[in-house]
């Protein structure tokens, strides 16, 4: 088997290799093809956490396994095996699989879903799932402007220097959520809050929102207030299965009666054109992205048919 650590799995695929990888997994989940399990966490008493998302696809078969404490210790597996022999066929180290493909699938989520001419973004949140958010979204839509908030004024400057350099659009740092609201079309919120990260109300028709945040029964997230769940049309998700087995906001949402699961649909579907999409430019759509284990599988196949031969990855 291969073995690579450490290396962003960006060296060795691009974001468009990334996004089309995930687009075709998310079609072969519709087609019934592809197979996958919620995550499972185990939480231990000094607060550290063994996460575990399995997947299988094209003749792969693995998981994205995590090991988090509190973020001062955090890890990420992805493990491949092959589905024929059974035999190991890879092991990915903290190569960055994990924020690449949420922001692979995020961008798939404005692909299908946001306006034709939608090209301002307005990103809540100022980490790494939100500088691979806001890259991804730039491969699949011309953009033109965006403007960033987080409550660092430090770390929203850093972020605007940084990916306006990297994506070589005018990137705003702004004091408050209205502020980088204002003059969006795209709404991405990469966050761990457990509050409401702007209102809903605050929303102009036509915007599209992808939102990354989802927590489970022991660690609650929730970047979306109760006007943006009601106000949202259509909403999607990766899976409902997730959603209702970490009870996360679309779970409570629907739970609660602010939402019903018949405005709640898979995103395979759409992409499959089994379920519509967006019908009007006044519609504000939404994206509750939840990764999976296969995800990180499709990443980690395409990545290993790339390392195999090409020596950079160590044989064990």
């Amino acid at each position: 088997m291969l073995f690579l650590k450490s290396t962003s799995i960006a060296r060795i695929l691009s974001l468009n290799d990334m996004i089309e990888a995930i687009e075709d997994t998310l079609k072969e989940i519709a087609l019934g093809r592809g197979f996958e399990l919620p995550r499972r966490r185990i939480h231990h008493p000094n607060r550290m956490i063994l996460g575990i998302l399995p997947g299988s696809v094209h003749g792969a078969m693995g998981a994205y396994i995590q090991t988090d404490l509190d973020r001062r210790i955090h890890h990420e597996n992805v493990m491949l095996f092959s589905v024929e022999s059974g035999e190991p066929l890879i092991l990915f180290q903290d190569c960055s699989i994990n924020e690449y493909r949420t922001g692979a699938a995020g961008a798939i989520g404005t692909k299908y879903l946001a306006r034709a001419d939608a090209c301002r973004v307005a990103v809540l949140g100022s980490a790494v799932h939100a500088e691979t958010q806001l890259k991804a979204v730039a491969a699949v839509r011309k953009l033109t402007e965006a403007w960033v908030f987080s409550p660092t004024p430090t770390r929203r400057q850093a972020f605007a220097e940084k990916m306006e350099r990297e994506i070589e659009i005018p990137v705003h740092a702004v004091e408050n959520a209205e502020d980088a609201l204002a003059n969006a079309d795209i709404v991405i919120t990469a966050t761990n809050s457990r509050t409401p990260v702007f209102d809903g109300n605050q929303l102009t028709d036509g915007m599209h929102i992808t939102s990354i945040a989802n927590g489970d029964k022991t660690r609650t997230r929730q970047e979306l207030d109760d006007a943006t769940m009601r106000r949202a049309e259509p909403i999607f998700v990766t899976s409902k299965e997730t959603v209702c087995v970490n009870e996360s906001d679309i779970f409570r949402a629907v739970r609660d009666r602010i939402i019903s699961w018949e405005r709640v649909h898979e995103i395979s579907g759409l992409l499959l054109g089994e379920v519509a999409g967006r019908s009007d430019d006044r519609q504000i759509t939404l994206f509750k992205l939840q990764g999976t284990g296969i995800m990180d599988v499709a990443i980690g196949l395409k990545a290993y048919e790339r390392l195999k031969d090409s020596g950079l990855a160590q044989q064990l």
